[in-house]
């Protein structure tokens, strides 16, 4: 199972991994402002949450990762209107 680390100190509480995540794994914790994994063990450790956060305050530990399983297709869309 992924285990999935927040450095409260690095989080800015933008919320963005908690929109992004395609399984619900995180929630905003009202009190401190920040984001809290709220369902590790439904992680399929995609990494859409740490490619998103700008302040890179995740860290996901025991994954192997052999390909990358989430797709997000309006990042996709976009591109291809650039291109």
């Amino acid at each position: 199972m992924v285990e999935i680390k927040i450095d409260e100190d690095a989080c800015v509480g933008c919320g963005s991994c908690v929109d992004d995540c395609p399984n619900n794994v995180y929630e905003m914790d009202e009190e401190k402002g920040k984001t809290k994994v709220v369902k590790e063990q439904d992680c399929m450790a995609c990494l859409s949450c740490h490619e998103i956060c700008p302040a890179q305050a995740m860290e996901h530990l025991d994954i192997h990762v052999a390909k990358r399983l989430y797709i997000d297709r309006k990042v996709n869309d976009v591109i291809r209107k650039i291109v």
